[in-house]
């Protein structure tokens, strides 16, 4: 059994994909893509598993990745964009974990060079999980019968599956990624849904 594996979802972005990628070598990377040359591209990764599926709706997309995870034999998952990735301080806490569901307040955005730090959301998703970087138990995903995102969207993807968290269960974690001095960062290649420019409360990091 592998402790931990990623889950995440690509569309084109061929160098940001491999960029993130590269980050993680180690972690097993189970990838749903949507095109021929996408799945050519995939090949050249050791420690991938991919399966393909229509890009359209996006949740529709998550979900069959959600699962095809019923044939992998893992502890926890984590859920990462096709531009986003992490170290290894925050697989092996991960691999760790014992909640059926762990979210992050905040996260690092890496954009054309510069490193940014987000405190959070600061409006009325306030003490929410950012997106990147969540973690479930397989156990939970058993709960839900693999079904996480339960309507048909292209947007607000978070928010569904949030509901879905907490309307199964007690056992979550909402916690941030600097009071366990981890990392997970986003890359902002000007290609992604959100522009850097529209995400408010940076600070530069380096």
């Amino acid at each position: 059994m592998e402790q931990v594996i990623v889950l995440t979802a690509m569309h084109g972005r061929h160098k940001t994909v491999k960029y993130c990628f590269d980050k993680m070598p180690n972690i097993h990377k189970v990838v749903v893509y949507s095109t021929k040359k996408d799945g050519e591209f995939l090949d050249q990764f050791e420690n991938v598993t991919k399966y393909r599926y229509s890009n359209k709706p996006l949740s529709a997309k998550w979900n069959s990745g959600v699962k095809k995870l019923q044939r992998h034999d893992f502890k926890n998952v984590i859920l990462l964009g096709s531009d986003d990735y992490v170290d290894d301080k925050f697989i092996e806490y991960a691999s760790n974990i014992k909640h059926d569901f762990v979210g992050f307040k905040d996260l690092y955005f890496e954009h054309f060079g510069d490193l940014y730090y987000w405190g959070g959301y600061q409006n009325h998703r306030k003490g929410e999980a950012a997106g990147a970087g969540k973690i479930y138990s397989k156990a939970f995903l058993r709960k839900i019968h693999f079904k996480l995102f339960p309507i048909s969207k292209d947007r607000s993807l978070d928010g569904y599956s949030w509901q879905t968290v907490k309307e199964a269960t007690d056992s979550i974690l909402i916690t941030t990624l600097k009071e366990n001095d981890l990392f997970c960062c986003d890359v902002k290649d000007g290609l992604g849904m959100t522009d850097f420019n529209n995400i408010p409360n940076t600070e530069l990091c380096r």
